[in-house]
């Protein structure tokens, strides 16, 4: 889908001798593109369940709600958390110990701790969470609080098993929604032209359905580029007429 949607936005340029966009650029257009398609994928969720929850939206092939919970489903992953000691003495179980989540997070689906799920707190009331004896966090009801990437559970005791043998059950995992890998339009110079290249190219993760929002939102962003100010209306309208369908 990379070379095909390269070679249609190159196309509807080049129709009336609007610019050229280098592989460079057209690579960092796509993926702004894929990013704001897929960004865009969470808002139209919850509009669609709203919609639903009010019996506006059909079922079966007409379900909106699944048919875009499928697209974030690509992007669903499961991680084991990495263990940072945060004392000096290489000791699991310190205050300063934390578990860092994957960098290429997008949004947080919960926690777990051997199977049971994690109760995520806010920072301002997780220390007087723990030190309440009725709302101590345990082993069956283990929490969190977040900081960034850095992740810190109580209780402690979950830090002592944090370095578990090969093959053990790892302590704490992680399910999330990923962010999509940058797609890449590889390619070979042959007589100083740009010849599309399968093996070094990077695919766009996001579905063939999205192809037309690609290609719409590729071409607004190349006549930002070239300063086409047609070139951005057309496409701007035909991102709505897209939207449109999509949400009909």
């Amino acid at each position: 889908m990379i070379n095909s949607v390269r070679n249609t936005v190159l196309f509807l340029l080049n129709k009336d001798n609007r610019g050229y966009i280098a592989p460079l650029e057209y690579n960092y257009f796509a993926k702004q593109a894929q990013l704001e398609i897929f960004e865009q994928y969470f808002s139209d969720y919850s509009k669609a369940v709203l919609l639903q929850n009010s019996r506006k939206k059909a079922i079966g092939y007409g379900d909106t709600v699944s048919q875009i919970q499928n697209k974030i489903d690509i992007f669903t992953v499961s991680s084991v958390l990495n263990y940072y000691d945060g004392t000096s003495y290489n000791s699991p179980g310190g205050e300063e110990d934390y578990f860092t989540l994957p960098e290429n997070l997008y949004k947080l689906i919960n926690i777990t701790y051997k199977g049971k799920v994690a109760q995520g707190v806010p920072t301002s009331k997780f220390d007087m969470l723990n030190s309440s004896n009725l709302t101590a966090p345990s082993i069956t009801y283990p929490m969190y609080k977040r900081n960034g990437l850095n992740l810190f559970v109580r209780p402690l005791s979950i830090y002592y098993t944090a370095q578990t043998p090969q093959g053990a059950e790892p302590p704490l995992m992680c399910n999330y929604v990923r962010k999509p890998i940058d797609p890449v339009w590889g390619y070979n110079t042959i007589n100083s032209d740009p010849v599309y290249n399968s093996d070094s190219s990077t695919n766009f993760e996001i579905p063939s359905s999205d192809e037309a929002s690609l290609v719409i939102k590729i071409c607004k962003l190349a006549g930002l580029s070239i300063r086409e100010n047609d070139v951005v209306q057309a496409t701007t309208a035909m991102e709505g007429i897209e939207y449109q369908k999509q949400n009909s």
